[in-house]
């Protein structure tokens, strides 16, 4: 009887270390199966914010052959100031006119604009740049903007207004960042207004 136990007991030792076997098995791959995932999570995230990037640049160089192709067309008596005031004009358009939630483009920068001719999220982003100690990608100004820099989403609305910016001259872009162009730095400064167009999680 001792010996029928004992040999049953053995058995029983052998199948639990094959079984615990196969759960290392297991368990090693599925660690390998977690990993390819987060590499191609990320492979997949990093595509998509390539694609983004390069379609807005694409837009924003579009939008400023349009710009450049209707001031051609608008002849010797289209000046400085007439396109100043048309500009404006349109920011200062009012609120029922425009879809909710909409902010009127920046106008093109002229020598004597500062902030005060942007709105909405184009004066915030830009406030947020000239604040910047230096160059700022747009992951940096959606986290000075209290949104959350983890969303592509929230980034490329950040990064679209950023293009917006630099299409019409507030700003510089090179190698991915921004910084605020040379006159409009020097008419904004670290003027009060930065205050008043405070970064709010409540726009876009």
């Amino acid at each position: 009887m001792i010996a029928l136990l004992e040999f049953r007991e053995a058995r029983a030792r052998e199948e639990l270390e094959s079984w615990l076997e196969v759960v290392r098995e297991a368990e090693e791959q599925a660690a390998a199966a977690r990993q390819r995932l987060e590499h191609a999570r990320i492979a997949c995230g990093e595509v998509l914010r390539a694609l983004a990037e390069e379609a807005e640049s694409v837009t924003g160089h579009a939008q400023a052959g349009q710009e450049t192709a209707a001031v051609s067309d608008t002849g010797d008596d289209a000046s400085p100031a007439a396109l100043v005031a048309e500009d404006t004009a349109a920011a200062a358009a009012p609120a029922s006119a425009l879809r909710p939630g909409y902010d009127p483009r920046p106008p093109v920068w002229q020598p004597g604009m500062d902030d005060q001719y942007l709105s909405g999220i184009y004066r915030q982003v830009f406030s947020a740049i000239v604040m910047a100690a230096g160059p700022v990608s747009a992951q940096e100004v959606t986290r000075a903007l209290g949104r959350d820099a983890s969303r592509l989403n929230e980034v490329e609305k950040v990064r679209h207004r950023a293009y917006a910016l630099q299409a019409r001259g507030w700003l510089v872009r090179e190698r991915g960042v921004f910084t605020p162009a040379a006159g409009p730095a020097g008419a904004a400064g670290t003027r009060a207004s930065a205050a008043a167009g405070a970064p709010s999680s409540a726009s876009v």
